[in-house]
């Protein structure tokens, strides 16, 4: 038999608590698991919403090509973009002298450019003329010559365009300050309405026409929907959801193994007293 405060004893004592785990290390690995299944699912929530608001947005939009098409005045164009997306029709002329494109717009694997001409509409009077930017196509650019803009056809004189009044054309990522500015026509990274305006003089309206109908003038108007990506935000939502399914059921496995060989020490063999 040991005597409390025996060599032995101590011994045995160090040796018990080696083999079981520590306490504070068991809550730091269940406290790092449910972080992980938190954050894991918190992130396919985040994919699950985007896929939502998408579909939210095609409906609206689904909603505004099936209405019959507004005509706004001159002088209604500053506030009639409170209300977006909705179908419009306008009269006027386009000045293509004034027009933007914008870069870096792929479209079928080919590098292109999106057209941006503002049309002056037929009942600006007076003063500054007030414009609508016409979001007209997409044209592929010149490979051998970056700063070369597509040859397209050029309506002229008094034209009716009929499209889906949106806030603003696809924008992309743009490091740094994109080239605003200068003369036109331009190459541009995004529109930048203020800009625009102090450079044309224009009252241009906030908002853009995405042009719909016939591509007679050389430029494809394959818009892309809303809805576009959906599957995908499913996708990396399901994978998110299952990562979190998977941290949880190692979690619980682990940690319950943790404690039974903590709380079930393995025996030890007894030594003859001394």
């Amino acid at each position: 038999m040991k005597e409390a405060g025996s060599p032995h004893a101590a011994a045995d004592a160090r040796r018990g608590a080696l083999r079981r785990p520590g306490r504070a290390g068991l809550v730091l690995a269940l406290a790092a698991g449910l972080a992980g299944v938190v954050t894991a699912w918190s992130l396919g929530n985040w994919q699950t919403r985007r896929a939502e608001g998408k579909l939210a947005v095609e409906a609206r939009w689904q909603a505004a090509e099936a209405a019959a098409p507004a005509t706004p005045r001159a002088a209604q164009v500053q506030d009639f973009g409170a209300e977006l997306p909705r179908r419009v029709r306008l009269a006027g002329r386009y000045l293509h002298a004034q027009s933007v494109w914008l870069d870096n717009r792929p479209l079928d694997g080919k590098a292109g450019l999106l057209l941006l001409t503002p049309l002056v509409l037929a009942d600006s009077a007076g003063g500054r003329a007030t414009a609508v930017l016409v979001l007209r196509g997409w044209a592929p650019r010149d490979p051998r010559d970056r700063t070369k803009l597509p040859a397209v056809m050029q309506p002229e004189g008094q034209i009716v365009v009929e499209g889906l009044a949106l806030p603003n054309p696809p924008r992309v990522l743009e490091l740094g300050e994109g080239a605003v500015g200068g003369p036109l026509p331009a190459i541009w990274q995004n529109l930048d309405y203020a800009a625009f305006s102090r450079v044309t003089g224009l009252a241009v309206a906030p908002w853009i026409v995405q042009q719909q109908g016939g591509a007679a003038d050389g430029l494809r108007r394959d818009w892309p929907r809303p809805s576009s990506g959906v599957d995908k935000h499913r996708g990396y939502a399901v994978q998110w959801y299952s990562l979190a399914g998977l941290i949880a059921v190692l979690t619980l496995v682990l940690g319950a193994r943790a404690l039974r060989r903590g709380g079930a020490p393995a025996a030890r063999p007894t030594r003859p007293p001394i």
